[in-house]
């Protein structure tokens, strides 16, 4: 419409639904948006704590105190260890700690919840019997996909999710480009991390 208005939408709108100019969207179940909400939570706690990781190893970098290589357990005590001795460091860095460790917990809780929700569905079982997928990849999967009977062909699953190459014909020219990267880019990164592992450590 030249002048948008609500009144000028509503009519627009309604002579789409007339003519039938639109394509029906899918909308996932109630079961795979509480998957999907979980699977995002914990994507953002373990991101929040990596952050804070990265904060402590660069602020400390300056003074020339290194935490190296060191588990996620042993983390706080080597910084700790490092910083023993100077108060001013000590009362900045353990407020970090202690924020690190909240959100650590919470990223635990809401893990072993996403192994209950894949030990309890048969599906996640199934694929994780592949190399390379765990219970995260088989969550993201069955959850992107969440009714497989909307797709007439496998194949359609790959273009569902931006993994089949865009093409461009015209007159002499054909030639394939990159993925289309179309739709859940969450399933995609499971999909590229577990290929990854199934081409570069699996037996």
């Amino acid at each position: 419409m030249r002048n948008k208005t609500d009144r000028n939408d509503a009519r627009g709108i309604a002579e789409l639904v007339r003519l039938g100019w639109f394509r029906k969207v899918f909308v996932k179940s109630d079961a795979a948006q509480r998957t999907r909400m979980l699977l995002v939570s914990r994507s953002h706690l373990l991101g929040k704590s990596q952050d804070i990781e990265n904060c402590i190893r660069g602020s400390l970098k300056v003074f020339g105190l290194r935490t190296g290589a060191v588990t996620k357990k042993g983390f706080e005590d080597r910084v700790l260890e490092l910083v023993a001795g100077d108060q001013s460091l000590i009362a900045i860095v353990k407020p970090l700690l202690r924020a690190r460790r909240a959100i650590t917990e919470a990223f635990e809780r809401l893990d072993r919840l996403c192994i209950q929700l894949a030990r309890r569905d048969p599906i996640c079982r199934r694929l994780m019997t592949v190399p390379g997928v765990g219970v995260i990849v088989a969550l993201t999967y069955v959850t992107g996909v969440d009714a497989p009977e909307r797709f007439k062909r496998s194949r359609d699953v790959g273009a569902h999710f931006g993994l089949t190459p865009k093409r461009y014909s015209s007159g002499q020219i054909d030639y394939d480009g990159r993925i289309s990267r179309c739709e859940d880019e969450m399933v995609r990164t499971a999909l590229y991390q577990a290929a990854h592992v199934l081409m570069h450590h699996g037996r």
